[in-house]
């Protein structure tokens, strides 16, 4: 674990130096490697408190970065008397704003979809395609839904498929597609509306 960053300095001399003298050393030149080895003293300590905080190991490992990078930026602007208690604060409040933002996003979703699965328009639009796709009394219907589907836009199709036909959630969707969760909405929105259009119009040219 410490040389979880593998970026620390090779120069002996700093290695030996003083938490303080490498402190010093970093704010004159903003040298990254010294910043690096200072990290790095601590980096074991640092990620043991996000394993405390955090649970999962990426998000940990990505904390850790995170960490670092601030200290990259506020050691050189920060008065910093003991390094190791700054930096054990830091981290800390890093965990605590990742945590407070996580809970928020995971609330955020939760309501949207509770939501969304419970107003008319969205049981309408749900209702409208799952029509198209299960008439087996009407062979043509899942066809011209294949068709339409096809003109849309391959973010809109991609998301369309995911979220109605295969259920997953706005988070499922967005993890496997890659698109933030904003994105998926959005495309969502836009093509059921496209997909009403073109489903309206060619339904009535099969008649």
């Amino acid at each position: 674990m410490k040389k979880f960053l593998r970026l620390s300095t090779q120069k002996e001399r700093w290695k030996a130096a003083s938490d303080e003298e490498l402190l010093q050393a970093y704010r004159e030149t903003g040298n990254r490697e010294l910043a690096a080895e200072l990290f790095n003293r601590y980096v074991h300590l640092v990620y043991g408190l996000c394993r405390q905080h955090l649970k999962d190991r990426e998000d940990c490992r990505d904390a850790v970065m995170a960490v670092f990078e601030q200290i990259v930026i506020k050691a050189r602007e920060t008065e910093i008397r003991h390094f190791n208690k700054w930096l054990y604060s830091t981290a800390k409040n890093h965990c605590i704003t990742s945590l407070r933002a996580e809970e928020r996003n995971t609330r955020q979703q939760e309501e949207w979809e509770n939501y969304e699965k419970s107003s008319p328009e969205f049981m309408e639009n749900e209702g409208f395609l799952r029509l198209y796709y299960k008439r087996t009394n009407e062979p043509d219907a899942g066809l011209l839904l294949e068709e339409a589907i096809a003109e849309l836009e391959e973010g809109q199709q991609i998301c369309l498929r995911l979220f109605f036909f295969e259920k997953k959630s706005y988070k499922e969707v967005a993890g496997e597609t890659g698109y933030s969760v904003k994105q998926v909405k959005s495309h969502l929105q836009n093509g059921k509306r496209r997909l009403s259009v073109m489903l309206g119009q060619k339904f009535q040219k099969s008649q």
